[in-house]
This record gives C-alpha cells, structure tokens and sequence, in this order.
C-alpha cells in the first residue's frame, strides 16, 4: 500500500478541526522528526496547544 498526501500545509497549526471536519479525516500522519520536534524533543507550546484542540 503506498500512501500519497491529500493536503499540505506549511506549518501544523495551519490544519484547523474544521478542514479535518470537512474533508472527513479521522487520523493524520505526520513527519515529526524536527518539523514538530526540536533536536532535544521538545515541542513547541503552539503545537501543544493545537494537539490539545484537535484531540477535542
């Protein structure tokens, strides 16, 4: 099974609970390694933040 992206946005906040309402999307997959993360694997308290939102 090969997987091709659907959309893509600049930065991770950008995806907002309504695009994922809209379009149906129940899961994401993500490219963590130092795009959420920083080199010590920490994130960033926005992305925290928007975690946070979208688990809602």
């Amino acid at each position: 099974m090969i997987l091709y992206p659907k959309a893509m946005f600049n930065k991770v906040s950008d995806i907002t609970t309504e695009f994922l309402k809209q379009n149906n999307i129940k899961a994401l997959i993500l490219d963590v390694d130092n795009t959420l993360i920083d080199i010590s694997e920490n994130l960033s308290e926005q992305t925290k933040k928007w975690a946070e939102a979208v688990k809602k």
